[in-house]
């Protein structure tokens, strides 16, 4: 069945020996989805360090983990002491799974497809009540002896387990990223004001930054994502329409605006001036 070949489901529940060394095991390129029903287990792959604890019988806080390989890597599980008990299911998908259940690819969702891109990627998190329902059915069914009515419903519960882990990655990641939107717009609102309440004064970015509490890179990056403009373009921009107010209102010679906008000479101002509003400033007196 080339479900089975695509996607095989291992599942652990048993007292743990001790083992005193550290463990080495190769990786194959993997998909690979842990539900940890019950127990702990520490474990590095190469260098990134894992520690999930799904807590006892009495106190269960089931984790889950997906990590995705794109090359080949170490495993190697940390030293433990006998007598916990660890429970939990391994769903392993080939790295082109997703093709071969003949899913076209565009269907593959943008955070999706990017997690499937990187290597050693990974995600953990809390499982929900569906999810660990689902884990606590596919623990239970045994591959020894099993039926084809029998293999073909692990194999259903298995892909349902699938279809919840990309949700829940799908969904973490675009709340990440609506997370980060918001403070896109908290910083370049901060900005924004502060430039606005001294457009009149001298605005380099040193001292936006040092008055704003927020890096130069950062100051840069953010405004231009939130606003399309660099901070410059965004002064100069201002400035132009506080002089443009400033003549339509009258009492404001053409030199006056133009020092108000920050040019050095009332020429250059008018060539700006005509760019941004089609005309020269005389036009624009009440």
């Amino acid at each position: 069945m080339q479900i089975a070949q695509q996607i095989r489901v291992k599942v652990l529940d048993e007292t743990m020996g001790h083992h005193a060394h550290d463990s080495l095991v190769e990786l194959s390129p993997i998909f690979q989805i842990f539900i940890y029903l019950e127990g702990q287990q520490q474990f590095y792959i190469d260098d990134v360090y894992f520690d999930l604890d799904a807590g006892n019988r009495n106190a269960p806080k089931p984790q889950a983990l997906l990590f995705n390989l794109k090359k080949s890597a170490n495993l190697r599980l940390k030293p433990s002491e006998a007598g916990h008990s660890l429970r939990k299911v391994g769903i392993a998908a080939q790295p082109d799974w997703f093709g071969s259940l003949g899913l076209a690819s565009p269907a593959l969702s943008e955070e999706l497809r990017s997690f499937m891109n990187g290597h050693l990627n990974y995600f953990i998190w809390q499982p929900d009540e569906q999810m660990v329902e689902c884990a606590a059915r596919v623990l239970s069914m045994s591959s020894e002896g099993c039926d084809e009515i029998g293999g073909l419903q692990r194999q259903a519960e298995a892909l349902g387990l699938l279809a919840q882990t990309c949700a829940h990655l799908r969904g973490a990641v675009q709340a990440e990223a609506q997370e980060d939107d918001t403070k896109l717009r908290i910083k370049g609102l901060k900005v924004r004001e502060y430039l606005l309440e001294h457009l009149g004064e001298d605005l380099s970015i040193e001292r936006i930054s040092k008055e704003t509490g927020l890096s130069k890179r950062s100051i840069q990056r953010h405004f231009k994502e939130k606003y399309n403009l660099t901070v410059s373009d965004f002064i100069r921009k201002q400035r132009l329409e506080k002089a443009r107010q400033a003549i339509n209102k009258g009492g404001v010679t053409v030199a006056e605006a133009a020092y108000m906008a920050g040019y050095n000479s009332p020429s250059s101002f008018s060539n700006a001036f005509k760019r941004v509003y089609g005309s020269a400033p005389k036009n624009w007196r009440a």
